[in-house]
């Protein structure tokens, strides 16, 4: 239960920061977060639109990896603050870095 809550914590809070720091050229979404047993590793993963700009925007979002940490500290409680990687959400249609998932949030 507890890391259900975190998931939609980190998902809420992954959109806000997007929103807040994105140039708005393009759309990104968050459509998904999954994180290990013990909270310490996360992969957000995004929907870009147009498709065209998917690796630009990953490519920022990574680069931003270290802000979105603190982000994380200032509005949301976790037990702890998890090591974050966005990549490219393949069911949404993400061509750049294809990752096996099912939609089940224990895989890592």
């Amino acid at each position: 239960m507890m890391k259900e809550r975190a998931i939609e914590a980190l998902k809420k809070a992954a959109s806000e920061f997007i929103n807040k720091e994105s140039n708005r050229r393009s759309m990104i979404t968050v459509t998904a977060v999954e994180m290990d047993r013990r909270g310490r590793r996360a992969r957000i993963f995004i929907s870009v639109f147009p498709e065209k700009d998917t690796y630009a925007a990953t490519d920022f979002l990574n680069r931003q990896r270290n802000e979105f940490r603190e982000y994380i500290k200032k509005h949301i409680r976790l037990r702890a603050i998890p090591s974050v990687q966005f990549l490219a959400d393949p069911v949404i249609g993400g061509t750049i870095e294809p990752v096996e998932r099912s939609h089940k949030t224990e895989k890592i």
